[in-house]
């Protein structure tokens, strides 16, 4: 059995590539931990071949690990229906995961498995953590639990005042769609509350909390999210065409660190190419010469700062 991919699994996966800090404070809220959120998350594989016959490759929705240990890895699967079928396939994905960090010391070889927890964007009452119990061939047992995280059990003010970012592109699970489809009141209501979601958003960023390329990754995976579960309900799509604007592979975030990284690395070359312009005319290379390798623009900051240089020499 191949591995199918849900817009709900893409929606995931992009976020924690694009975005991956965001998954601290569920890492911390999941496990019990205590990371800092300037830790650094290393991404790793996450395509598996799980045999059934055919050799199928299954891919995880995460495998990463917090700090420096990179042989403590944490598996976090996002689950769109609370049916078990899931508990299979994470021990399937923690066995894979940990034969890829074995280590063997003479004769003995280490499986560390991997930290795995559940995301539910659908659950009931009855989902609840999972107990695993592995039994070895001398009679002895391995016994842990699978902690589970509810989206539905987390309203938007829990999700911005713990920092959980990570749950709002799923908080949309928690509307009855057909009932928001039934009415303009409801479907106004969600409106307002996504467009007030997003000025609270530009105010953590005002404040530092989260980045402009943060904040709208956030909100492409909304679109994402909210357009896949509205496919069937006019009245909602609707809606949501007018508050949600994203594309998950070309959207604002994307641009605006693309649109960095150019400045940031022009910048950084004109800084080298004035060095180099100020080094050749204090070297007396003519002005011909330096012409036809660099503009005339920066041949004139390159030597309006050498006046400054010299400017400042005389005045100390």
């Amino acid at each position: 059995m191949g591995n199918s991919n849900t817009p709900y699994d893409d929606a995931f996966r992009t976020l924690l590539t694009d975005c991956s800090r965001l998954i601290i404070p569920l890492v911390n809220l999941m496990f019990d931990t205590d990371y800092h959120m300037d830790e650094t998350v290393t991404l790793f594989q996450n395509e598996s071949f799980i045999t059934e016959g055919d050799d199928s490759k299954r891919i995880t929705d995460s495998n990463f690990s917090i700090g420096s240990n990179i042989n403590k890895r944490y598996n976090i699967e996002c689950q769109s229906n609370s049916d078990g079928s899931i508990i299979i396939r994470v021990f399937e994905y923690a066995t894979q995961i940990a034969i890829s960090t074995a280590t063997t010391n003479g004769d003995t070889t280490v499986f560390e498995l991997p930290r795995t927890g559940i995301l539910y964007l659908r659950s009931t009452n009855n989902t609840k953590k999972h107990k695993i119990l592995v039994k070895a061939p001398n009679g002895e047992c391995l016994s842990y639990t699978i902690p589970v995280v509810k989206v539905k059990d987390y309203t938007m003010e829990q999700i911005l005042s713990e920092g959980l970012w990570f749950l709002i592109p799923f908080y949309f699970f928690r509307y009855n769609l057909k009932e928001l489809d039934a009415s303009t009141d409801k479907i106004e209501a969600m409106k307002d509350f996504y467009t007030e979601l997003w000025q609270r958003l530009e105010g953590y960023v005002d404040k530092g909390k989260i980045t402009e390329f943060e904040k709208c990754s956030i909100k492409a995976m909304c679109d994402k999210v909210a357009e896949a579960l509205a496919l069937n309900f006019d009245n909602v799509q609707k809606g949501i065409g007018e508050i949600m604007r994203g594309q998950i592979l070309e959207y604002e975030a994307k641009r605006i660190a693309r649109e960095a990284a150019v400045k940031a690395e022009k910048k950084g070359a004109n800084k080298a190419n004035l060095l180099a312009i100020k080094n050749m005319i204090s070297f007396g290379v003519p002005k011909d010469k330096i012409l036809s390798k660099y503009s005339s623009e920066l041949y004139e900051e390159a030597l309006k700062l050498i006046e400054e240089d010299e400017k400042s020499l005389k005045e100390n």
